[in-house]
């Protein structure tokens, strides 16, 4: 890949267009897979709705029984974006949030009932209120056009202390710390290579900000210092070209201390362990690997690929069901076709998925005007070993 290709897919990272490599050797050690998961195989345990334009992030609030979606049906300069809110028990439409600008990333902040929605190709935040959908502020936080223009990318929140963490995956990557309750920008801490996954520890006040470049992993304190890395160790030169990881999101199992990692690069997860700042484990997933999320209650990982890369843009995607103890894959599920954002519902039975329809007109499932999807899989019902 060279380094006008990472460049363009990265500063594209909303559309997600993931180009992976081929799989690392060390990967190959992982357990044997199961076979994929058949769609009849699958289907008790999932609702899905084909009813949504654009979809990226979403996230769950279990006590209001709600699930919003990102949408951003355009990306034509000066079209407005939408929060699709759905009931999270049949995903039946709620009503729609017209935003000005276009959201991409989802954090929910439950204690105070506000919606963060990252606006990636304006480099601001819009919050909103969760009940009643009024747009209350919108943050500046980057530049917003011309040369110099930055994104924002992933959001991370700390309720009880009233902030928010935005990546910015840049050739010269950025991390902001936000003040939600006065709205206003307190830190901008620079350095890494286009910094986009997000992860946040609130009982130690660490935020994890993941990219590419020989230190993959930044470590921020609260206070917005710099305070250490984590890295594969596997780049030693400084520049794209010569970045041999891209590390586009992150999920964080605080009580274990471990990192999980989703490289679009090698199509791998890849699990740190903080403490000892190392890989501990590489398991492979797929090509155009694309998010990960942790979910402790049932210790499990969840991990989607997009199945496409430069080689193959016809291909179709899937979520892997791992577990989180001995890194054996448990379930391949096929989701044409292309598996996008996770989020694990709060008390870990349920996972959320959003499913993008193919944008390229080659793609054999191309259809003119497809929506994009949302599943809500029981994951009480998907069973063991996809039996």
């Amino acid at each position: 890949m060279t380094p006008k290709t990472r460049t363009a897919w990265r500063m594209a990272l909303p559309a997600l267009m993931a180009l992976a490599l081929a799989m690392p050797a060390a990967a190959q050690d992982a357990p044997a897979e199961p076979e994929a998961m058949s769609m009849a195989q699958f289907a008790p345990a999932v609702i899905r709705t084909d009813s949504i334009p654009g979809a990226y992030e979403a996230v769950h609030w279990a006590e209001a029984g709600l699930v919003f979606v990102a949408s951003v049906p355009s990306f034509d300069k000066g079209t407005p974006g939408f929060i699709h809110v759905l009931d999270a028990a049949d995903l039946h439409p709620i009503r729609q949030i017209q935003l000005p600008r276009r959201p991409f990333a989802l954090a929910l902040d439950r204690s105070a009932g506000r919606l963060y929605a990252g606006n990636t190709l304006d480099g601001s935040l819009t919050v909103i209120d969760a009940k009643g959908g009024q747009i209350l502020d919108t943050i500046q936080l980057g530049q917003p056009e011309g040369e110099g223009f930055e994104h924002t990318r992933m959001i991370a929140l700390d309720e009880e202390k009233g902030l928010a963490f935005v990546t910015s995956p840049g050739q010269k990557g950025v991390t902001w710390i936000v003040d939600t309750k006065a709205g206003e920008l307190l830190h901008r801490i620079e350095g890494g290579l286009w910094t986009a996954g997000a992860a946040y520890d609130a009982a130690a006040g660490r935020f994890y900000a993941s990219g590419g470049g020989i230190e993959e992993i930044a470590v921020i304190d609260a206070a917005g210092a710099r305070v250490g890395a984590i890295s594969t160790g596997d780049t030693t030169e400084e520049g794209a070209e010569a970045s041999q990881h891209f590390l586009v999101n992150l999920a964080i199992d605080a009580e274990g201390q471990r990192l999980f990692a989703a490289d679009a690069d090698k199509g791998a997860l890849y699990v740190f362990d903080i403490a000892g700042a190392k890989v501990a484990k590489q398991v492979p997933v797929g090509s155009g690997m694309l998010d990960v999320a942790y979910n402790p209650a049932r210790s499990e990982i969840y991990a989607t690929w997009r199945g496409v890369e430069r080689e193959n843009t016809a291909g179709t995607g899937g979520l892997a069901v791992i577990d989180a103890r001995d890194y054996a894959v448990k379930q391949r599920i096929p989701l044409p076709s292309h598996p996008n954002s996770l989020e694990v519902s709060e008390d870990g039975r349920t996972l959320f998925v959003t499913v993008k329809a193919p944008h390229d007109k080659d793609h054999p499932d191309y259809r003119e005007g497809a929506l994009d999807s949302l599943l809500r899989i029981d994951l009480e019902r998907l069973g063991e070993g996809g039996e």
